[in-house]
């Protein structure tokens, strides 16, 4: 067969090597890149990830070679090869053994190794003291922490918004109230599945203050893909003082405009679901809304908590997120929405 013009094996290669080129530009970007780690845990993982990638990616470069050689090199016609007899080889074989058996069974075992050899950095409940600083809940489809580091009377509830202090371990406890999910912050720690019955431990910190991304990492339903998280790491003293903030009961309306907003959210359904501390307000459907108006987003970190999202959320809940369990308000007017909107804003 006579060799293939120059033009033409470009075109018969490329197709192969663009979606490998497209995948390693993809993969090394992002917020959530694992491999570029904010903690020890996720250090621990990235030393692994890099080895991992490393390896697989001079292996991948390697084959792609051998498959460039064998597509583009002169193999000449039947009449050149045909009176020639075929002289005995082991070479197939030879490449069959080495390549395909000894190469991939070693490189196996040497990260299997090392993944044991990671698994032993991570610690079990046993391993954990003190007790968990802060309990998170899997709902659908948002996180709550509850931080339980302060005996009963420090205890407080929060939505899609972890604060910790930088530079400090923090023991989480992980639990879920329906169906698994999964914790992942990826540049603070792996995943992590939320079981209904069972209770898992984990340890994470931040090495510099920060916000780090995270979700669910486990299809746990319809709105899976909305259920965010996000870890603040704040340095000892910001983290004191925010946390001395949310120990507080919520503040009393400054003006008028606010306190009618109070009044809607107590005479609406709002007080049946959402507990605000200071209020007769107590309802535990959703998240706790104390000092609602200090978090960057609601709706579990789908939206940025700004007034034209949070209105939206209100009235429209379940065009923004369907399946949701925060009902439609649209019963409410032009002024209760107003009202009720500045005050939420002004729960910090």
């Amino acid at each position: 067969m006579p060799m293939l013009p120059f033009r033409r094996q470009q075109l018969r290669i490329a197709p192969m090597v663009l979606p490998l080129l497209a995948s390693v530009l993809v993969g090394c970007s992002g917020p959530q890149n694992f491999l570029f780690a904010g903690g020890p845990a996720a250090g621990h993982l990235a030393r692994l990830g890099w080895i991992a990638l490393i390896t697989f990616s001079v292996v991948t470069v390697l084959v792609w070679v051998l498959l460039v050689l064998a597509v583009t090199r002169r193999r000449g016609s039947f009449d050149e090869h045909a009176p020639v007899e075929p002289e005995p080889s082991r070479t197939g074989v030879d490449w069959i053994i080495v390549g395909g058996i000894a190469i991939p069974l070693l490189i196996l075992t040497v990260l299997f190794v090392l993944t044991l050899g990671t698994l032993g950095h991570f610690p079990m409940k046993d391993m954990m003291t003190p007790a968990p600083a802060i309990r998170v809940t899997g709902r659908q489809w948002w996180f709550e922490g509850q931080y339980l580091d302060d005996g009963l009377d420090g205890r407080f509830k929060v939505a899609t918004e972890l604060h910790i202090p930088a530079g400090r371990p923090v023991n989480l406890e992980l639990v879920t109230r329906d169906v698994i999910h999964s914790f992942w912050i990826p540049k603070l720690h792996g995943k992590v599945d939320l079981v209904p019955g069972i209770v898992n431990h984990i340890r994470i910190q931040a090495d510099r203050p920060g916000i780090y991304e995270g979700e669910c990492g486990e299809y746990c339903g319809a709105q899976h893909a909305h259920m965010r998280l996000r870890v603040i790491a704040d340095t000892p003293a910001v983290y004191a003082r925010w946390r001395r903030g949310q120990l507080a009961d919520a503040h009393d309306p400054a003006d008028a405009a606010t306190r009618h907003g109070r009044e809607v959210f107590l005479s609406s359904a709002c007080a049946l679901c959402h507990t605000i501390r200071g209020t007769p307000a107590q309802g535990d459907v959703g998240p706790d809304l104390t000092h609602v108006g200090s978090r960057g987003r609601i709706a579990g970190g789908m939206l940025d908590n700004n007034t034209a999202n949070l209105a939206a959320w209100i009235v429209h809940a379940q065009s923004l997120k369907p399946g949701a369990q925060m009902p439609d308000m649209d019963q409410l007017d032009g002024d209760q929405l107003r009202d009720l909107t500045s005050y939420l804003q002004s729960l910090k």
